[in-house]
């Protein structure tokens, strides 16, 4: 199975506090997903029990998500690796479909929350081996993500994280000509920092292709 240590599960960790995780266990999260397994079963019955305790947060809901792909990554038997990784992708999915206002207004990472999850979504959609049948609407989220307004007016430095991935995706799936309006969308705004640089690589490397 593809691993998922990427920025697909890198992405959804920060150590902001959110009301229904705390910082500790974003902490925990941001471990496992650079590939540090030690505390992620733990971390997996305490977002568990988030869960059950607010059901309708599509925050928490999220997070759990995240943290079952990453259990499908760590699981040793295939039929373990599979069922994480679907429930996880399910969960995450969900949560997509629970965003609501507040989701929209609260900001996260100087993006709106809603976008942020969306564009996380995107980036383990499209990181995800295609059996998994999430390839094609991990692009949609890239596309709707990348064309809001939103998005678009939010500090460029807050961005080019989903660029870079956007633009990768883009070119994993025989979409040159996508990929390059991204690239260039990501050149107009600006910023010069590691994920831009990483996806001029992406582009350079493509072209020599």
């Amino acid at each position: 199975m593809k691993k998922l240590t990427l920025a697909s599960l890198l992405l959804v960790c920060s150590y902001s506090a959110s009301a229904s995780i705390n910082e500790q266990q974003l902490a925990s999260y941001f471990q496992a997903a650079q590939g540090d397994y030690s505390q992620l079963d733990s971390l997996y019955k305490e977002l568990q029990l988030a869960h059950q305790q607010q059901p309708s947060d599509p925050w928490t809901l999220f997070y759990l998500g995240g943290t079952e792909t990453l259990k499908g990554d760590d699981a040793w038997m295939p039929w373990s690796k599979m069922r994480y990784t679907e429930d996880g992708l399910a969960r995450m999915d969900k949560a997509l479909n629970l965003i609501g206002e507040e989701q929209w207004q609260q900001q996260y990472r100087y993006l709106p929350q809603a976008i942020y999850m969306q564009a996380t979504a995107a980036v383990t959609f499209t990181s995800v081996p295609d059996f998994f049948n999430y390839q094609d609407q991990g692009m949609q989220l890239f596309k709707q993500v990348l064309n809001d307004q939103r998005f678009l007016q939010s500090p460029a430095q807050a961005t080019s994280w989903v660029y870079r991935f956007a633009v990768e995706a883009a070119l994993n799936n025989q979409q040159p000509a996508l990929a390059q309006q991204w690239f260039k969308q990501l050149k107009q705004s600006g910023v010069n920092d590691d994920y831009s640089q990483l996806t001029a690589q992406l582009m350079a490397k493509q072209n020599k292709s």
